[in-house]
């Protein structure tokens, strides 16, 4: 995994037992080598589920540890040898271990990467990668967020969009922006994070305009629209729009008003933000 040693850097200090091997930011936080490992002898004994996202705790250390398990041979010897996918990019795990790293280097709201992983036996390929991050405690995500009865939709929208205007700021373009990957402290609205950066833009894309209106559109598709009407909607993002300096509102209203009611694949979005072409059949 020699194309990933720009990150190792990062994560200087490496631990392994078995089959698996970790690369930390710190010596401290080698003490989720163990709990890690009894999950993997839990997998063993078929007493637990594959494919484990959540809270871990060490004798220190309380992380976020995310699973990814690869499928397919394809897959496998791709991570393991550094290749990218037919269609183009890394596959998601991998994306995801960039952008992160790059996201937290130019300061967006992300969770810290702390570290990653794999399991491999000898010469095999890689078959399950490991991210380790900081554990947002206090923090629910926006799915959950918006079932609470003292939710209230606007102040909740008012903090996402300050949210897409930091990552704008910070020239990290997320394509995935949904409610579920928007973290918040109940306490403070005005101070979310992102997460699940596997499809994520990282710099300035050549279409920022398009961008945003799929981000702004996305956001609604997915929950929102369940809880505030759509012309109102509409009025708080035109308002929003008014800190974007630059904006191409022509375009944006072209992407807006499609994706607010139809999903299109990842790939299809990130031809948008690179083009500014957007096929929604076919």
């Amino acid at each position: 995994m020699r194309y990933l040693k720009p990150y190792q850097q990062d994560f200087p200090y490496t631990v392994g037992h078995g089959d698996l091997t970790l690369h930390l930011d710190e010596e401290g936080s080698a003490d989720i080598l163990e709990p890690i490992s009894a999950l993997l002898a839990q997998r063993g004994s078929g007493t637990l589920r594959r494919g484990i996202s959540g809270c871990m705790s060490g004798v220190r250390s309380r992380l976020f540890v995310k699973t990814v398990e690869l499928e397919s041979l394809p897959s496998r010897l791709r991570v393991t040898l550094g290749r990218q996918r037919r269609i183009g990019g890394y596959d998601w795990p991998i994306a995801e271990l960039m952008n992160s790293v790059d996201a937290w280097r130019q300061g967006a709201p992300v969770p810290r990467l702390r570290g990653f992983g794999y399991r491999r036996q000898g010469l095999f390929p890689v078959r399950e990668l490991f991210l380790i991050s900081d554990m947002l405690d206090e923090h629910v995500d926006g799915r959950f967020w918006l079932t609470q009865p003292q939710m209230q939709i606007e102040a909740f929208l008012q903090g996402a969009f300050a949210l897409i205007r930091e990552l704008y700021e910070k020239q990290v373009c997320h394509l995935d922006l949904w409610a579920g990957n928007i973290m918040l402290d109940p306490q403070r609205l005005d101070a979310m994070k992102v997460v699940d950066l596997e499809n994520c833009y990282i710099g300035h894309p050549p279409y920022w305009s398009e961008a945003l209106g799929f981000q702004f559109a996305f956001l609604f598709l997915r929950l929102v629209q369940n809880h505030i009407d759509e012309a109102r909607y509409d009025n708080l993002v035109y308002a929003a729009l008014d800190q974007y300096p630059g904006i191409d509102r022509v375009n944006f209203e072209r992407v807006y008003s499609l994706c607010k009611h139809q999903q299109i694949s990842r790939k299809k979005r990130r031809d948008l933000l690179l083009t500014g072409n957007l096929q929604l059949r076919g």
